[in-house]
């Protein structure tokens, strides 16, 4: 028979507690990075009248390999303009993959590609309903994996090179 620690995968006897459960991951920095879509999961609205693709990705090499982006394609909603922006997001996904007719999630997961990230400034509303803030990392583009990475995008003038969650 096996132990509970087998069982857990590990013996809490030696592991300290945590003081809390807050992340101490500071959003990746914006740039491009080399990534690889690991999940595509089709969710419904919180609201039930539409629906869209949650695509995971890894970053795959370097100082922040491992860390993840996610990135949500808007396929059905009362919105036009969040259809019409999700669905030409999409689009663009399936050019970078080479692959205008998946069958299913698989077709769209284990895909290497050049993903553009910034941090932005998002409102919402926390769990016991009060308004907060973060800052999260969002992917502005996506392009085809070449072996070559793509030109860095430059810094628009005035704009610091300072993340922003250290200005």
């Amino acid at each position: 028979m096996s132990s509970n620690s087998e069982w857990l995968g590990f013996n809490p006897a030696e592991t300290e507690a945590s003081e809390s459960f807050r992340g101490k991951q500071e959003p990746i920095p914006n740039g491009r990075y080399k990534a690889i879509a690991t999940s595509a999961v089709r969710k419904h609205t919180k609201s039930g009248n539409g629906w869209f693709w949650e695509l995971t990705f890894a970053v795959a090499e370097g100082q922040y390999e491992g860390r993840t982006v996610v990135h949500r394609f808007n396929m059905v909603n009362p919105s036009e303009e969040a259809v019409a922006i999700g669905r030409s997001h999409m689009k663009r996904y399936l050019d970078a993959i080479g692959n205008l007719n998946p069958q299913d999630e698989s077709d769209l997961c284990n895909r290497v590609v050049w993903i553009e990230v910034e941090c932005e400034k998002q409102s919402y509303t926390n769990k016991r309903g009060e308004q907060a803030e973060g800052i999260n990392n969002a992917i502005m583009k996506i392009d085809p994996y070449t072996t070559a990475s793509p030109p860095p995008k430059a810094a628009a003038p005035g704009q610091s090179s300072v993340p922003p969650w250290k200005r």
